[in-house]
């Protein structure tokens, strides 16, 4: 398959129809028609079903159009690379990471990176770890910020930090960062919860699991600010990294207590089996570099080794 026919192919997603995928396209109908035909050879399946005058993706169309947005990715940024010198990085790069760290980690890097490399963008996904983690293994995104318990498939990882785990409540349930609070515990609150298989959900129900209970999910939510405001319109407690409490922690807006042996490591993810575009390389190692100054100003703790 050549690029002209991706290049085809999404324009007819697009516009879902011929006769304007063609006509922005700048060729004949037929002509257009043809690499469409000749693309559902190549893979030996209907891509497109035909309604009218528009044109509907198939299930395997559909998947075809995701594997090949990432292809599309790598082509732009091997496109970026050869064109310029590098020495002043360009191009867009990528970056995934989850509702916790951003504000603590997320906000302070791509400022960085913005005034050091201006020619630069950065397209940010905000996501679950685990769905960040495949984002980047299948080629959407260029990396991202995930956690050790998450699987590593498809991608290798540097370790950025080591934080506490905390239960987070209303302020009035005064909780105190200065007294942890047993693991079983827990299991005698109504909690709120990510979904599984979230990381944290199977942290949280494993550790209770050791001591043979079971936690009472309240609510589940995948999206930390309506985690937090649920907590305080005192509907439910919840479990988050410290950093994902930090603010309103500050504010007084809840009060939190770390769990006694509840830890996340955060690392920086970047895929196996291709590499980065000069600007991913120079945003990843500022990054790992980022988690390095939260360890040594002591704001996180080392990573495991």
């Amino acid at each position: 398959m050549d690029l002209r026919k991706i290049q085809f192919f999404f324009a007819v997603v697009e516009h879902r129809n011929l006769s304007a995928a063609a006509q922005f396209l700048r060729v004949s109908q037929p002509t257009l028609t043809r690499h469409m035909q000749a693309l559902e050879i190549d893979f030996g399946t209907p891509l497109f079903v035909r309604r009218g005058r528009g044109m509907l993706l198939t299930e395997a169309g559909m998947r075809l159009h995701e594997g090949l947005k990432g292809l599309q990715r790598q082509i732009r940024s091997l496109r970026n690379d050869v064109a310029a010198t590098m020495v002043e990085p360009s191009g867009e790069i990528a970056f995934g990471i989850p509702p916790s760290p951003r504000v603590l980690l997320g906000a302070p890097l791509i400022t960085r990176f913005a005034k050091t490399y201006p020619r630069t963008s950065v397209r940010i996904v905000e996501q679950t770890s685990g769905g960040l983690r495949d984002l980047v293994a299948s080629g959407v995104l260029d990396l991202c910020v995930t956690n050790a318990a998450e699987p590593l498939d498809g991608v290798i990882s540097e370790p950025l930090g080591r934080e506490a785990m905390v239960l987070v409540g209303p302020a009035r349930a005064k909780l105190s960062m200065k007294k942890e609070t047993p693991v079983e515990d827990l299991a005698d609150l109504p909690l709120i919860l990510t979904s599984r298989p979230n990381s944290l959900r199977l942290m949280v129900e494993t550790g209770l699991g050791k001591c043979g209970r079971e936690p009472i999910v309240k609510c589940e939510a995948n999206t930390l600010p309506l985690m937090t405001d649920l907590v305080r319109a005192g509907v439910a407690y919840t479990i988050l990294p410290l950093c994902g409490a930090g603010a309103l922690l500050q504010q007084q807006r809840v009060s939190a207590s770390p769990i006694k042996g509840f830890f996340i490591t955060w690392l920086a993810a970047r895929p196996r089996n291709r590499s980065l575009a000069t600007a991913g390389e120079r945003f990843y190692q500022m990054l790992c570099e980022t988690g390095r100054d939260l360890v040594r100003d002591g704001i996180w703790g080392p990573p495991p080794r």
